[in-house]
């Protein structure tokens, strides 16, 4: 590869890295070219890119942008990188986790624990490395939308509470100025005997 070409890569890679919000790398050993592609066509249009490259070029692209750093560790080996956008994140991780399954149930029983194929070398959300699990509960995260979809249903709820509780009140302290006024008599009760609090 020409010194050219490298840098050519690098230019790439760092938007890409600027753009995500998670990067897994892959393995790829024992993939054919046809399963490679019908990968990258199970993964969303827009939000998930799939690269191969050197991992010293990655490795190069990491040191390029803040919070990186952590998937050099994993730049070793043959590896295909998953960069994934923040609204496509549980989308795209449900999209490699069932195409990894439908690779290992392609297999023979016996044989389905030496499948190395779209195993997890390494991966890094905001700064911090991913195990294996934290990508499982990755595949089950809300999207911004529905996050959003769900504060505004929350914030709807909200002046209907609020309302019938200012509702509230006004009878309350009405209750009480007419508990005070019909113990007017008896100059001696306390107001707290007088307007004792419902139960």
């Amino acid at each position: 590869m020409s010194r050219q070409a490298k840098e050519s890569t690098v230019d790439k890679l760092v938007p890409l890295l600027e753009d995500s919000s998670v990067v897994v790398g892959l393995r790829y050993q024992g993939m054919t070219v046809k399963q490679m592609q019908e990968f990258r066509r199970s993964l969303p249009k827009e939000g998930a890119t799939l690269l191969v490259c050197k991992n010293t070029l990655l490795r190069l692209a990491a040191d390029k942008v803040d919070g990186w750093e952590e998937l050099k560790p994993s730049a070793k080996g043959d590896n295909a990188w998953l960069f994934v956008q923040e609204e496509t994140i549980s989308e795209s991780i449900k999209a490699y986790l069932s195409y990894q399954k439908e690779l290992v149930d392609a297999v023979p029983a016996d044989e389905r624990d030496n499948v190395t194929a779209l195993k997890m070398s390494g991966g890094v959300m905001s700064g911090k490395s991913l195990t294996d699990a934290d990508i499982k509960r990755l595949e089950k995260m809300p999207t911004k939308t529905e996050l959003m979809a769900t504060i505004a249903r929350l914030l709807n709820q909200l002046p209907t509470k609020v309302a019938v509780s200012v509702k509230q009140v006004p009878t309350k302290v009405a209750l009480g100025v007419k508990a005070l006024a019909d113990a007017d008599d008896n100059k001696e009760a306390l107001v707290a005997d007088v307007c004792k609090p419902s139960e």
